[in-house]
């Protein structure tokens, strides 16, 4: 009779393309166990994760779930004691697999989890670190089953047959993952997946109708010089909370940080027409400027800075594309309309106005506008009408 682990093994490379993730991995992983005969009632595979916010996340099976889940692992959760006091961390550091009879009352006790397995009713719990990639720190795989007996001495030391093309195949999902979450992060949702999808080409670009949405910080040089670089990296990292939160709400893409500013684009779509891109570039808009007031008033309570910060909104068409050097690109917005919002932001601060908008976005306001009067701009031909928002724009 074949060893299931060598089957287990063909089947991960039978299998490879297509698994897009953690989750299909496990999802089979588990299966192929099952129809092996071996009996696994609980199964997690995790990774740590290169992620500006999580540590990690692993896929979660038990036998008692409709299907597995997957669980993420943020930063500060691996500073509390449920990670710090448990074998998975013991496994990650010392690249160590770990064995447990959960049925033998003089069983380690150093691992707290332990006992809570044991209160559900699981008699045995095996642990393996499972290497991939070119970092140093492995996936890592858990088990535990009821059965009386546990797991066999065959299951114990054979599994880790499979681990070479596990880890091949982790490496695959999680170089995938890690190319999404570096485009996200710094580029945008939309335009990440736009580059996932090989839109890479110098030149290539299309013209598209938006709003765009540009704001700054006000005083951010004065500030800057009193506090010095560093504390001033928390400063906008919360100022850019308030912005950014609002914006994703309202489905806005951030396209770029420049200093103490931040430029955003809100695409028309057959599903968004200009009347509901304009509203919601508004909205968004004015929470974010409440946002930054209440983060404001707490510092000034503190005996902190405050913040302020200028918004201006135009809706215009814009080419979206790629532009820069032969061998660093830029995806970005062109045109004139991005012109005339980074001038409106000017007159927004020097007349001291947290929030303005071109004529173009507020005929889709209705009432709850006010102009300000025809201004000139440079590298715009004609004075251009500017408008203040006179009261909330409530949800469409």
């Amino acid at each position: 009779m074949q060893n299931p682990f060598e089957d287990i093994t063909e089947w991960l490379l039978d299998s490879a393309a297509t698994h897009g993730n953690l989750r299909s991995i496990t999802d089979g992983l588990v299966a192929k166990l099952l129809s092996a005969g071996i009996p696994v009632e609980r199964l997690n595979l995790g990774v740590l994760a290169v992620h500006p916010e999580m540590g990690g996340y692993a896929v979660l099976w038990d036998s008692s779930m409709a299907a597995s889940l997957e669980v993420p692992v943020r930063r500060e959760d691996m500073e509390k004691p449920t990670y710090l006091d448990s074998p998975i961390r013991f496994i990650v550091d010392e690249k160590a697999s770990v064995d447990f009879d959960l049925s033998d009352p003089s069983m380690d006790d150093a691992f707290p989890v332990l006992q809570e397995f044991r209160a559900q009713g699981f008699t045995h719990y095996l642990g393996f670190p499972v290497p991939y990639g070119d970092g140093p720190t492995p996936a890592i795989l858990t088990l535990c089953t009821r059965a009386p007996s546990g797991f066999s001495p065959e299951v114990s030391s054979g599994i880790s047959h499979i681990f070479r093309v596990l880890g091949l195949l982790i490496n695959v999902v999680e170089t995938q993952r890690l190319a999404r979450t570096v485009l996200k992060t710094y580029l945008g949702r939309q335009t990440g997946d736009r580059v996932m999808a090989g839109e890479i080409t110098r030149g290539q670009g299309e013209r598209i109708r938006a709003a765009l949405w540009f704001c700054d910080l006000r005083g951010y040089t004065a500030m800057m010089a009193e506090l010095g670089s560093f504390p001033m990296i928390d400063v906008m990292n919360r100022y850019f909370d308030c912005m950014a939160e609002p914006v994703w709400a309202e489905g806005g893409e951030i396209l770029k940080f420049m200093g103490d500013a931040m430029l955003v684009v809100f695409r028309l779509t057959p599903d968004r027409d200009a009347p509901a891109v304009a509203r919601a570039a508004a909205r968004a808009a004015q929470v974010a400027l409440k946002n930054l007031a209440d983060l404001s008033e707490s510092r000034t309570q503190r005996g902190a800075l405050p913040l302020r910060a200028g918004i201006s909104i135009h809706l215009g068409d814009v080419v979206y594309g790629n532009i820069g050097a032969s061998s660093r690109l830029d995806f970005t917005v062109m045109g004139h309309a991005v012109n005339l919002v980074a001038r409106l932001q000017g007159v927004a601060g020097a007349m001291d106005e947290p929030l303005l908008v071109s004529a173009q976005v507020a005929e889709h306001l209705g009432s709850g506008v006010e102009s300000i009067g025809l201004h000139p701009l440079k590298g715009v031909p004609a004075p251009v009408e500017i408008f203040r928002l006179s009261s909330p724009i409530k949800l469409d």
